[in-house]
């Protein structure tokens, strides 16, 4: 069932939306409010909105209303969103789109500022201009064909940036990857400085390059207009210079005559399942040291935690990193002492305990192990120490 929303837009510049788990496409109109058309499974379903300032925010959950602002009845399976499809007038000069689950199409803006938040799905823009552009997933490809900005910062943790039709211009352009190749797609040899930082990663081009040195690299024609900066761990920035399709328009946005401080409502909140799958993949994405903390917050902020929760988390993984860290230290120490049939379940005994901490988002304080062992017998685990662990544990 398609259902249709109408919010006021008068007096509105900046656009926040945000979509548990449902494809997003959103397409300009020249004026008029702003327009949803939600295919949804359920006749009660409403969405909600929130007016503040110049902002306006939209939160399309799943479930119905249950008379409290902002809530849904999760448990409500006749209310899933399957696609919506949002109008939005030219009078919009900011976006701010957050997605947990699904993909994400834009087709034909002129903006100031855009900021696209997707924790897996892929994101296609086609035909867009923006001054300021910032792009984040953990997993998920990113289509960018005959777009334009003059800031730009991408990233992400698992999937390639295809960027395709960028004219040669003065440009900002920012890259963090995990795993995954950028590849940009001139509308002719563009002038760049370009750095890139790499474990196993490196740099490649259709026309001539200087390397400067062994982590950066420059074009032959004149002073650079355009600087590019990549890190990653395993992925490569490849750079060319030979496109047939479209080019982008140039970049030719007024920005807003005043800039509120917005603040940020309360993040969707996900279904428990996904929110489930996607922490672990962040949390232990941080924990092995490919994400920075500022990155895995925001993702897990797009997830629908509350900063208490977040900085629970992360404070217990980073006990969980002392704790590691101490138990191996102490096995090493103790490698003579421990008979070699134990050894395994010494080592058994710090991957329980690793599980444990893992497993418990707010666990409150964990100072070592002992305690999580301690909460596992207060819990009823079903798993039994073996007379080996014991001895272990001697």
């Amino acid at each position: 069932m398609e259902k249709k929303f109408e919010f006021d837009s008068a007096g509105i510049e900046l656009l926040k939306v945000s979509a548990a788990s449902a494809d997003l496409q959103i397409e300009p109109v020249e004026q008029g409010n702003i327009v949803a058309y939600v295919d949804v499974k359920g006749e009660d379903y409403v969405p909600e909105a929130e007016k503040s300032g110049k902002k306006l925010s939209i939160r399309f959950q799943k479930g119905t209303n249950i008379g409290i602002p902002f809530i849904k009845n999760l448990f409500d399976k006749q209310a899933e969103i399957d696609n919506i499809r949002l109008q939005v007038p030219k009078s919009i000069l900011e976006m701010d789109i957050n997605n947990a689950s699904g993909d994400i199409s834009l087709e034909d803006f002129d903006l100031a500022n855009l900021k696209i938040n997707n924790v897996s799905g892929d994101v296609k823009m086609q035909n867009c201009v923006t001054k300021d552009l910032q792009f984040n997933t953990v997993s998920g490809d990113l289509s960018f064909v005959a777009s334009n900005y003059a800031r730009g910062k991408f990233n992400s943790v698992s999937g390639d940036l295809m960027i395709k039709g960028l004219p040669p211009m003065k440009r900002d352009t920012g890259v963090s990857s995990v795993s995954g190749d950028t590849v940009i797609y001139y509308s002719k040899e563009p002038r760049f400085d370009a750095s890139i930082s790499s474990v196993s990663g490196d740099m490649n081009s259709d026309f001539t390059l200087v390397k400067v040195d062994k982590k950066r690299y420059r074009s032959t024609k004149g002073d650079p207009q355009e600087y590019i900066k990549m890190s990653s761990v395993s992925g490569d920035l490849i750079i060319k210079a030979k496109y047939s399709g479209s080019e982008a328009r140039e970049v030719a946005v007024e920005e807003p005559a005043t800039t509120e401080n917005h603040k940020v409502p309360k993040p969707s909140v996900v279904e428990e399942n996904l929110q489930d799958h996607e922490t672990m993949k962040i949390i232990t994405l941080f924990h092995e040291g490919k994400l920075t903390e500022d990155y895995a917050r925001e993702m897990l902020t797009i997830l629908g935690y509350t900063e208490a929760e977040i900085e629970e988390m992360l404070k217990v993984d980073e006990e969980l990193r002392k704790l590691k860290e101490t138990e191996l230290e102490e096995l090493d120490e103790t490698t003579d002492e421990i008979d070699k049939p134990e050894k395994p379940e010494k080592i058994k005994e710090v991957k329980e305990v690793i599980r444990d901490i893992k497993e418990v988002k707010d666990i409150k304080g964990v100072k070592d192990a002992k305690e999580v062992k301690d909460m596992r017998e207060v819990s009823g685990d079903p798993e039994e120490t073996t007379p080996e662990e014991k001895e272990g544990d001697k």
